[in-house]
């Protein structure tokens, strides 16, 4: 398999494009502890320069600093996986998406499409897919709520915004990437182009709120989620996904680990740290108990420094994982919270 091309990591990120941080973006302490150096962008190869994360002694949290500006981040998505351009796919990629949609249509009962229209007695042709097609938590939960506004915040080319609204939500999206935006836009979908802030012109209008994988990806968290929390409705739900610096897959793996993609993944929150901010903001907060076997292959082959992940770093990954022993929540590898605005403490 052909390596990588490391040239675009190698080099340096723009003169004057860094800011220093000097405390911890999820709970403001200054004490601190180095975690991983020189971490370079092995995740995706498409983002300069050489990185320092830092633990926070107070809350357990990852972050980096120095990080890349608001001016200058954009320098880390040129070539980033949300960049598809709505045009012409290829007949594999086709067939790809009906397969993945007809699974998730068997298995959560729902009608995504497009798909192959499997008959439901020969659904059992699909069960060897289940470890590598698990449908996304968010799709879970949107399909169990009565469908009414939706906001996702950090919606990519656009993905969840059209299963939504294949289950009757009305979505709209929400992205910082004009490249990521113009490609929601050109699937006929509805998406807004703008920094998170963007989320203080709705005020309590929404029934629920995506942020996924968003929260590691902007400068100041803590306000992000209160902006949340001021656009959604009283009672309404915030679905809510991000690494874990607690994981036990970041203690084993180290530098490699695939969690921290530098430098588009600025902080990652402990779970414990997440799940108080959310409290305090006055949610009642359910965590999700996941095992994610992709995010070891992907480590594995961020260890090796490969180009995709191979069978070997599959086999590996499986067998790392049935080695391990069970362990709280808050050692997995992401955190998923489902939080109700204004509820009581559901936990």
């Amino acid at each position: 398999m052909k390596p990588p091309d490391s040239s675009k990591i190698d080099s340096a990120w723009p003169v004057g494009g860094t800011e220093q941080v000097g405390a911890c973006p999820f709970c403001g302490s200054a004490g601190r502890v180095l975690a991983h150096r020189d971490v370079s962008d092995w995740s995706f190869y498409c983002a300069p320069g050489t990185w320092t994360y830092w633990t926070c002694s107070h809350c357990g949290s990852l972050y980096l600093d120095p990080r890349p500006t608001v001016a200058t981040i954009g320098s880390a998505y040129g070539t980033y996986y949300t960049h598809s351009d709505g045009g012409r796919t290829s007949l594999v990629q086709q067939f790809r998406l009906r397969l993945i949609n007809e699974c998730w249509s068997q298995w959560l009962g729902g009608d995504f499409r497009p798909r192959l229209h499997i008959p439901a007695f020969l659904g059992w042709l699909l069960s060897p897919l289940r470890a590598r097609l698990t449908a996304p938590f968010e799709l879970e939960e949107l399909r169990r709520m009565p469908a009414g506004r939706l906001l996702d915040v950090g919606c990519g080319d656009g993905r969840m915004l059209d299963l939504a609204s294949q289950l009757g939500w009305t979505a709209t999206g929400l992205d910082f990437d004009p490249a990521a935006a113009q490609s929601a836009r050109s699937r006929g979908l509805d998406a807004i182009e703008g920094s998170y802030v963007r989320v203080s012109e709705f005020s309590r209008e929404f029934d629920c709120i995506i942020c996924s994988h968003v929260l590691e990806h902007v400068h100041d968290p803590v306000d992000l989620l209160r902006r949340i929390g001021g656009a959604l409705k009283e009672g309404g739900t915030l679905l809510l996904a991000t690494p874990n610096a607690s994981s036990r897959m970041r203690q084993y793996f180290g530098d490699a680990w695939r969690g921290l993609e530098a430098p588009r993944h600025l902080g990652i929150p402990s779970m414990r740290q997440l799940d108080c901010m959310l409290r305090e903001m006055g949610f009642a907060v359910r965590p999700r108990s996941i095992t994610r076997l992709w995010t070891a292959a992907e480590s594995f082959r961020i260890q090796r420094r490969g180009a995709r992940v191979n069978a070997s770093d599959k086999r590996l990954a499986r067998k790392l994982a049935a080695g391990m022993d069970p362990a709280s929540s808050e050692a997995n590898d992401f955190v998923e919270f489902i939080c109700v605005k204004g509820a009581k403490d559901a936990a």
